[in-house]
């Protein structure tokens, strides 16, 4: 008896001295902010915007032909939709010999999926590591390149954890040349053109100074005929930074999928994130925020839409858009209000 005494003094003591969990106290959710995306009268820019500090970096979508997945571990290679690019893979592991004649011609799916890229889901083959990838026809974009400098062969010979090694000729088999793309993890993607090949292009900010980017893209109406003239179209929308990890909640009144409540952005707040699923689509907030009215001639705003975005940071914020216009009535000038929850 006089032992079990002794334990439960002992006891009693130690918890005395132990010192209690600090409570987790969350920031109190920050104020609106207004943001603003000028892509251009004809959507020329893509605007990278960061959601922590309000900055938004600009650039001519034009400047870059393809995008290198940045990590260490990537091997990713993606087409610029906003150029309405194709690719076509000619089966052929001969750059010389590769012929585009009867094979089909692909382009990115705007969720940007591994198995829906018209260059990554195919280049890895079983004979990669002794020839390299299979040779692919590249269609740089008919609005943004005409004559010889639209087409190009392209095949990469290998990819590490440092650099992708890549070559590349006109389609004539003229100017064949090799460069490597290095690699640099402070960013989501290195970014090539083939008129500059030997200098990468300075497209987007490092990977944590943007959550998503304003750009013109191509969508894929998949209920159009592979032939018809609306099947693949361009669209103004939003592409989020998948590859820093950012996911996207969708709330539009009326629209929600069965047995998830949709709740007014004035509602949503940091206690109810877990009760819902985050998607990492790149396009999850995508083109169709807005749409036109053919009666006025005008874009209009969907009322009762926004987003809940989960930034690298790990803070969560609410992104609503606002307007497509500018004060003189010229589109292409997106406002949106973001506030950190």
């Amino acid at each position: 008896m006089r032992s079990l005494g002794i334990l439960i003094l002992f006891l009693a003591t130690l918890t005395s001295c132990m010192k209690e969990d600090d409570a987790i106290t969350l920031p109190a959710p920050g104020p609106v902010k207004q943001g603003t995306a000028n892509m251009g009268l004809n959507y020329e820019n893509q605007v990278y915007f960061d959601l922590e500090s309000g900055n938004a970096v600009v650039r001519p979508y034009k400047t870059y032909d393809l995008a290198f997945e940045a990590s260490k571990n990537g091997c990713r290679i993606y087409l610029n939709s906003a150029k309405f690019m194709f690719a076509c893979n000619t089966q052929s592991y001969n750059v010389s010999a590769a012929d585009t004649v009867g094979h089909a011609w692909t382009l990115d799916c705007e969720q940007l999926l591994e198995d829906t890229l018209a260059l990554t889901k195919y280049w890895q083959d079983v004979n990669f590591s002794s020839q390299g990838s299979k040779v692919f026809a590249v269609d740089r974009g008919k609005l943004e390149h005409t004559g010889p400098a639209r087409w190009r062969k392209f095949k990469i010979l290998s990819v590490d954890s440092l650099k992708y090694t890549i070559c590349f000729s006109n389609y004539d088999n003229s100017s064949m040349d090799t460069v490597d793309i290095m690699k640099d993890e402070n960013y989501s993607l290195m970014y090539f053109s083939f008129d500059t090949p030997n200098q990468l292009v300075q497209q987007a900010p490092p990977k944590d100074q943007w959550d998503f980017v304003f750009t013109k893209y191509t969508h894929v109406f998949f209920e159009y005929d592979v032939l018809s003239p609306f099947r693949y179209y361009f669209v103004t929308g939003v592409v989020q930074n998948i590859w820093n990890n950012t996911e996207v909640l969708r709330f539009q009144k009326d629209s929600m999928p069965a047995n998830v409540p949709y709740l007014p952005i004035e509602q949503f707040n940091y206690s109810q994130v877990s009760n819902f699923a985050f998607s990492n689509y790149a396009n999850t907030i995508g083109y169709n925020w807005k749409y036109y009215n053919f009666s006025d001639a005008h874009y209009h705003i969907y009322p009762d839409l926004y987003f809940v975005v989960k930034s690298n940071n790990g803070f969560y914020y609410t992104v609503k858009m606002v307007d497509f216009y500018d004060t003189a009535g010229n589109k292409g000038l997106v406002t949106f209000q973001t506030q950190r929850i």
